[in-house]
């Protein structure tokens, strides 16, 4: 479940608006719902009346579910505590624990009969919790991990915190999910985006999801209800095990253009300190690259080296620092500025497109 969308009932849109978005977004290669039974701004019976709509028309076009939940909700919803049933005859694919549940808790749903994930709390969780669970034997097959968003301005959580949060349940093979923010539609009542990470707040989704990816993430989210049709498109095309790359192109040239374009890179295995070095640039030459554009080279710059390299003619590079001219290499791009800061992701073996932008 690779991308997903919020939710959420009984607030600003109505339940067409909603059910109109889960088309639109399930045509554009979202997968999954977030929603969840305890917002305070909510009403609470016109919440459960478009939740249960919601949930069944999700699974008639074939998106999970998952409700964020608290202790209260099985008391709102007249259920008793570890009643996964109900949740079954909803038709939810899981439900995320909030505040409020203990480790046995948590555990105890991770054994229900019926295939209902239990997702935990990915900022919150911390090696003293695990320990503690672990004890009461969770099956861990039925465990899945999300992390917050942050409504308020200056909440969001650190790039440092996200990445030990994360390195803390891979220990377990725990997949993952963060937020999103929109850009446009931002979700009342303080309008201020839905982020997990405080540096996406302000950064164009696509860009934020790309990132989240290349940090090892398994399932990116929208927080924000409704994101503009362009947001929810350019989402959508992210490939979640290539980084694609937009850049500026500064070559005509027929055989640097198809370098450029029409192949997958791959980083060497053996990471270059200066440079990002592709590994099937120089096996697709079969003509001769002459010496153009040999100025100096700096971070993002992408370089393609000319005949006067010899055997390493075609080789194309990505700067990771700022380099000299060298008349044996051509600069053809330059990876455009909102994205260089992605480029220090593209380790060893790391796949890595370029599409051509204005």
């Amino acid at each position: 479940m690779p991308k997903g969308i919020s939710i959420f009932t009984g607030l600003n849109y109505t339940l067409e608006e909603n059910l109109n978005y889960i088309v639109f977004a399930k045509e554009n290669g979202f997968q999954s719902i977030f929603t969840s039974l305890h917002i305070p701004e909510a009403d609470y019976k016109r919440t459960i009346d478009e939740f249960i709509n919601m949930v069944e028309f999700s699974n008639k076009n074939n998106m999970n579910v998952i409700a964020d939940i608290s202790p209260r909700t099985f008391k709102y919803l007249g259920v008793t505590m570890n009643d996964m049933k109900y949740f079954k005859e909803l038709g939810l694919y899981g439900i995320r624990v909030d505040f409020g549940f203990t480790a046995k808790e948590i555990a105890e749903f991770t054994k229900n009969p019926y295939d209902i994930k239990i997702e935990i709390n990915a900022s919150t969780v911390n090696e003293k919790f695990l320990n503690e669970f672990r004890t009461f034997e969770p099956n861990y097959s039925n465990i899945q991990a999300c992390h917050n968003y942050y409504p308020r301005l200056n909440t969001g959580i650190s790039i440092d915190t996200f990445n030990y949060k994360n390195k803390l349940l891979r220990k377990y093979g725990i997949n993952i999910s963060a937020f999103i923010p929109s850009l446009i539609n931002k979700r009342a009542p303080l309008f201020e985006g839905l982020p997990t990470l405080e540096n996406h707040r302000f950064m164009e989704p696509q860009i934020a999801a790309k990132h989240l990816f290349v940090l090892g993430i398994n399932n990116v989210i929208f927080g924000d209800s409704i994101p503009t049709n362009k947001e929810i498109e350019t989402v959508g095309r992210v490939d979640e095990n290539i980084l694609e790359l937009r850049i500026k192109a500064f070559t005509s040239s027929k055989i640097e253009r198809d370098i450029l374009f029409n192949h997958i890179h791959t980083n060497r295995p053996d990471n270059a300190e200066d440079v990002i070095r592709s590994t099937s640039s120089r096996e697709h030459i079969n003509e001769v690259i002459e010496p153009y554009n040999n100025i100096e080279r700096i971070i993002g710059f992408i370089t393609i080296d000319n005949k006067d390299y010899l055997r390493y003619c075609g080789e194309l590079q990505i700067c990771k620092k700022n380099l000299p001219a060298d008349n044996r290499v051509n600069v053809v791009g330059k990876v455009i500025d909102e994205e260089i800061f992605l480029i220090n992701y593209i380790n060893e073996e790391s796949k890595f497109k370029f599409i051509e932008t204005k």
